[in-house]
């Protein structure tokens, strides 16, 4: 009786170690498959005045409003715009304008951003003069 109950439960406990790998397996592809696809960025800039034009380009990405807030999905979402080290605007298009920037020197950062505003590390920085 006790050699019955004991290959039942190294049966059980084997079921319970694949399926524990398999689990692991599918984490580890889609984690592979989330680095693959990561997102590019590339940021044209001109300082028009006072007025910051930001011309974004995207490939691996789409912009989203709609979803902001919602689930994520890889490769969509929004992009934050920092001056000077604070968060200054999201970004919903590929165009850009960021107005009445006070004369100086100023430090622009734009990354792009998930749908729940987590960061995708992708991101470009440059420094502009506003006369």
């Amino acid at each position: 009786m006790s050699a019955k109950w004991l290959t039942r439960l190294l049966i059980l406990l084997a079921i319970a170690v694949c399926a524990e790998v398999a689990a692991y397996t599918v984490e580890s592809v889609q984690t592979v498959e989330e680095q693959q696809s990561m997102p590019e960025l590339q940021v044209k800039h001109e300082v028009k005045g006072k007025d910051l034009h930001l011309q974004l380009s995207v490939s691996g990405f789409s912009f989203s409003l709609e979803n902001m807030g919602k689930q994520n999905k890889q490769g969509e979402g929004h992009a934050h715009l920092y001056v000077d080290g604070k968060k200054v605007a999201k970004i919903f298009d590929r165009h850009f304008v960021y107005r009445d920037l006070p004369p100086g020197r100023h430090q622009v950062v734009v990354e792009l951003a998930h749908n729940n505003h987590e960061s995708y590390g992708v991101k470009q920085s440059f420094a502009v003069e506003v006369n």
